[in-house]
């Protein structure tokens, strides 16, 4: 009995085992047959999307202080700009294709991007108000806070700026060969002087300054390319190409919305010193100023101009569908004010005059903030300063806990929008917090103390 039972536990065992190795042998080939398929998918996924040749107009649109570049795909039937600013329309031919990680389509310019001859037709209705030309244009624009806004040249304009960004090409490159040089000769110096020190104590501050670097180039260009600028009031057009041969190209008939803002005024970019790295914007004119008392701010005006909002996002992308349930109108920073001078107001009164000032950070170990904020200085000893930015200086105390801030021109005008009001608060106690976090805990233990009692003394009686 006891054989037949070791017998029949090592059959069972055996079959168990055929048992798994059956199922690890269906897993391995499953694993294999998933494998080979993901490598004959795997080609197909990389390849590119299906592109197509189409007719679209590169769009290079202005808005204050800035160039927007984009495109027009046939998908897209209406183009936005702005009113009275002149933008640049494209005619391409180029190959497009949908990208549906972002749900739009792209051109492939790398591979087509010819020109279209002809002329661009404006109409109003049936009526054609205006035949534009295809002229020379280029766009400029630097890098840094306070390097001068993107500029767009037309015509011949665009040729001279153009012979100046290329001088200044020459120049700079010219220089930057002179200074390897140079201080390929000063190491050279250097390296002998330091030789001559070992064998007879020549002192090595003999030597000549070593070369001065050239200042950067911060200038770029997007060359000189052709289109059609467009600057028209605010209204409703159709636009369309002419061929030289006198046909129009379907592709091109696009509706032309050119809208204009709704309101100007002067909105503040708000620099708190204790974190000058987080600016606050405030472009809503009933906003006000916040902060805390023995707290610096300074502030830095601008023009700020509302539009619509859905004109707008489809001005800096026409292919942006829309959100309808977002605000109808938006307010767009648009270029520095930097000749006004800020009035601090209390009851009526100026009571203070703030000059625009530019200021520097400079790095500070073991200070709590670890840096401080200086008025720029370009003659400072021991340091180079640059500037960092530019703004008015604003000391916030309780003393003074509500005023206004406001700016004139240097022509003694008010300007409208810019006044805002500014609060000072007292930074909370922790002190203070902790009663009035406790009290509800109090009024609880309190009820619960009371139920207890109450129903201590119903069993009692």
């Amino acid at each position: 009995m006891g054989a037949a039972a070791t017998g029949g536990a090592a059959v069972s065992k055996t079959r168990t085992m055929l048992k798994v190795r059956k199922v690890r042998m269906i897993c391995a080939v499953l694993l294999t047959a998933l494998l080979l398929l993901l490598a004959r998918q795997r080609p197909s996924q990389a390849q590119s999307p299906e592109q197509s040749d189409a007719f679209v107009f590169g769009i290079n649109a202005s808005v204050p202080g800035a160039v927007i570049g984009t495109f027009a795909p046939p998908s897209v039937d209406s183009i936005y700009f702005l009113a009275d600013r002149t933008s640049i329309l494209s005619p391409r031919q180029t190959r497009v294709y949908y990208w549906p990680i972002t749900n739009e389509y792209r051109a492939a310019w790398s591979e087509v991007n010819e020109q279209v001859e002809g002329t661009l037709e404006i109409l109003q209705g049936s009526e054609v108000v205006a035949t534009v030309q295809q002229v020379t244009y280029t766009i400029h624009f630097s890098t840094g806070e306070r390097a001068p806004r993107p500029q767009l040249y037309v015509g011949q304009e665009a040729l001279q700026a153009d012979a100046r960004f290329q001088e200044a090409q020459t120049a700079y490159r010219e220089a930057a060969l002179a200074y390897q040089a140079a201080r390929q000769a000063w190491l050279a110096q250097a390296r002998e002087a330091a030789a001559s020190l070992t064998a007879d104590g020549v002192d090595p501050e003999t030597l000549p300054p070593a070369p001065q670097q050239p200042e950067a180039l911060n200038l770029f260009s997007t060359g000189l390319n052709s289109g059609y600028p467009v600057e028209l009031p605010a209204g409703s057009y159709q636009i369309r190409t002419r061929l030289p041969d006198g046909s129009i190209i379907p592709e091109s008939e696009r509706r032309l919305i050119v809208f204009a803002p709704r309101r100007t005024a002067v909105g503040y970019e708000v620099v708190p010193e204790n974190r000058w790295t987080f600016p606050e914007e405030l472009n809503d004119l009933s906003s006000a100023v916040f902060g805390e008392n023995d707290s610096v701010i300074y502030l830095k005006p601008y023009i700020v101009r509302e539009y619509p909002s859905l004109p707008y996002e489809r001005l800096q992308d026409p292919q942006y569908v829309g959100d309808t349930s977002g605000p109808e109108w938006m307010w767009v920073s648009g270029e520095p004010l930097e000749e006004e001078i800020l009035e601090i107001v209390r009851d009526g009164r100026v009571e203070e005059l703030v000059g625009l000032q530019p200021y520097f950070v400079r790095q500070v170990p073991g200070r709590e903030l670890g840096y401080e904020i200086l008025p720029y200085a370009p003659d400072t000893p021991d340091l180079t300063p640059r500037i960092d930015f530019v703004g008015y200086r604003i000391a916030l105390s309780t003393e003074r806990p509500a005023f206004e801030v406001r700016l004139r021109s240097p022509e003694q005008t008010l300007l409208s929008g810019s006044t805002r009001a500014v609060r000072v608060v007292e930074p909370i106690s922790v002190y203070t917090l902790l009663p009035l976090s406790l009290l509800p805990l109090i009024i609880g233990a309190g009820l619960l103390f009371w139920r207890r009692r109450r129903t201590a003394l119903e069993i009692s009686e």
